[in-house]
């Protein structure tokens, strides 16, 4: 019990945290994850700058740009740690290839759906998917040297004489 009320939120949180070192280090890495993190926060900067300058109350504009962008997040970070955690927690599945394979799985396929994606991926949006792939796969990767390795304690039976 004390293993859900504090060891799998503080492996969640870390891993998110972790999570978000790892997208940074994917935008420095890849020319095409930098441009979608940082080229997409300077366009919203440029356009809500734009609007201000204007006379047009960028107020809506902004709330919308920043929902779009902490559903992202939630989608990138927070869903794939989460989901995969409580998951391999209710049924028992604690190696590193599941933590790592399924929580990279997520962080690219949620923004998928999230974003409707209904066509083949170009090269740049492949490159952006394994960004997304790898930084998922990092994460849940921390979750593991936290909450999952050596988990449960010794499975082995107790042995009687020693008792």
């Amino acid at each position: 019990m004390l293993r859900w009320l504090l060891l799998i939120p503080f492996a969640c949180l870390v891993a998110m945290g972790a999570g978000l070192f790892f997208l940074t280090a994917a935008s420095v890495a890849s020319p095409a994850v930098a441009l979608l993190i940082g080229g997409g926060i300077e366009r919203l900067l440029d356009i809500l700058f734009g609007l201000a300058e204007s006379g047009v109350d960028p107020t809506p504009a902004a709330q919308a740009a920043f929902a779009l962008i902490a559903r992202l997040g939630l989608a990138i970070i927070v869903a794939p740690v989460v989901l995969v955690a409580v998951g391999s927690e209710l049924f028992r599945l604690r190696s590193l290839l599941v933590q790592s394979g399924l929580t990279g799985l997520l962080a690219a396929l949620l923004p998928l759906a999230m974003l409707r994606l209904s066509r083949t991926p170009s090269p740049a949006e492949l490159q952006i998917i394994s960004g997304l792939f790898l930084v998922g796969a990092a994460t849940g990767f921390i979750y593991w040297l936290i909450a999952g390795r050596e988990a449960g304690g010794d499975r082995r039976p107790a042995d009687p004489v020693s008792r």
